[in-house]
């Protein structure tokens, strides 16, 4: 009797934990969500001239951003992970979208996941190649638009094509779900499913290697760490000639401008490295070892909420125009709230603060 009671109360300790975890996971989704779309109209009415048309390309991850975030909230999908099993759901009744829809979400929530990867090795590549004067790449065309937004999506399409052809779900995949540390409350309903099985154990106790989960995951692998090779590659490029910069005949402000891209650029890469590719790295190497826990899946699935909350800080915060933009926003709001408004004696009384002087002290130069 007080074995169960000490079992029920440790299982109820669970649940309360991962509760909260979940809370703080959709707080920073939204959090994430609030900073892009405060930076969007910041990058469309606040953007220098100099910053030419890249500023679409910040644009573009913005939206991205928005919409990976959105997908989060309407899907909440759980990531579990236990020897070389890793399993990605959606459980409809923590979902908002009706239970026709899971299946497809959750391939685009890995499509989604994919595209994060992807995009910033695109930006350092576009950067590149405007920083090399390769006008007819950088050139403000619908054709541009589409080579350069399109890449990220050719790669969310290679990765969420080998989810669903050889990470669907199959015979092993349901072995294992009917094993204690994954959720046994999702077998009879209609979920949303991506799963990995490298080496399952038969009933006779033998093991055997499914292929599909070993062919996916490879496919998988090849993207990420293309991604990566690529990222560092045009970074160093990238770095290279914005140093060359210092000792060019190129106006004070067009130089400074570039290197505050330039730092934005590697802050604002660095947290999907820290949040997504490193947990994920960690993620494939304990499920080929088969000594993957159940804390690492729980990781994984925390750290994408925490790269939604935190991508967007750096382009706020280290470009000046976008910088000063934001601390003025909060000093006008400081001073509309501290200002005391004494009796009136006569209609229009002016509370000393001008948003014309708020427009010309933090114009773009």
């Amino acid at each position: 009797m007080a074995t169960n009671q000490i079992q029920d109360f440790g299982v109820r300790s669970d649940s309360l934990d991962d509760s909260i975890v979940s809370q703080i996971e959709r707080g920073c989704t939204c959090f994430g969500m609030f900073t892009n779309a405060c930076l969007l109209p910041i990058i469309i009415f606040r953007s220098p001239q100099d910053i030419g048309v890249y500023k679409f390309l910040m644009m573009y991850i913005a939206v991205f951003e928005l919409f990976f975030g959105w997908l989060e909230l309407m899907t909440v999908p759980e990531m579990f992970t236990e020897g070389s099993a890793f399993i990605v759901t959606i459980d409809p009744d923590n979902a908002v979208l009706p239970d026709g829809a899971l299946q497809i979400s959750i391939l685009i929530y890995c499509g989604s996941f994919a595209t994060s990867l992807a995009i910033f090795g695109v930006q350092f590549a576009y950067r590149y190649e405007v920083l090399r004067g390769n006008t007819p790449r950088t050139l403000y065309s619908f054709f541009n638009f589409v080579f350069w937004g399109g890449i990220p999506l050719i790669v969310a399409l290679l990765w969420t094509l080998s989810c669903w052809i050889f990470l669907g779900r199959n015979e092993y995949v349901d072995m294992v779900m009917r094993q204690d540390s994954f959720p046994s409350n999702l077998e009879n309903k209609t979920i949303g499913f991506v799963g990995i099985y490298f080496y399952p154990k038969l009933l006779d106790g033998s093991t055997v290697i499914n292929w599909d989960s070993l062919i996916g995951m490879a496919l998988c692998t090849c993207i990420l760490f293309g991604s990566e090779t690529l990222m560092l590659y045009f970074a160093f490029k990238s770095y290279l000639i914005t140093k060359t910069l210092m000792t060019s005949t190129c106006s004070t402000s067009f130089r400074r401008l570039q290197w505050q891209l330039f730092y934005a650029l590697i802050s604002q890469t660095i947290i999907p490295i820290l949040f997504m590719q490193i947990p994920l790295s960690i993620l494939y190497v304990t499920l080929f070892l088969n000594i993957s826990i159940p804390l690492i899946g729980k990781l994984q699935a925390f750290t994408i909420s925490l790269y939604l909350a935190t991508d967007a800080l750096p382009t706020m915060l280290i470009i000046r125009p976008y910088r000063e933009t934001i601390l003025g926003f909060f000093a006008c709001f400081k001073k509309c709230c501290c200002v005391k408004v004494g009796p009136t004696t006569q209609a229009g009384t002016e509370t000393g603060i001008s948003m014309n002087n708020f427009s010309s002290r933090y114009a773009v130069p």
